[in-house]
């Protein structure tokens, strides 16, 4: 009820919770860890897109170590 009556919404409480910090009893997200978690997401954005470019990226691990990796094509096969 609080939070209606404070104007925050539960997608924002889920941002709190995602990019918060402890502080005490209670979870903070300030202006400077908001903008912090939006650079970082500018970042993953554009590494994406540079996999899309590619078409997709595949990689091939055993036991934890990878063995190789490759460019898709646009049916996901190896390029």
């Amino acid at each position: 009820m609080r939070m209606g009556q404070r104007g925050i919404p539960a997608w924002m409480i889920g941002m709190i919770r995602r990019y918060g910090r402890v502080d005490g009893d209670r979870l903070v997200l300030d202006r400077r860890e908001a903008t912090a978690a939006l650079r970082s997401l500018d970042c993953e954005r554009a590494a994406l897109l540079k996999v899309i470019d590619k078409g997709g990226v595949a990689i091939v691990e055993a036991t934890d170590t990878i063995v190789t990796a490759y460019n898709l094509n646009e049916r996901g096969h190896e390029q």
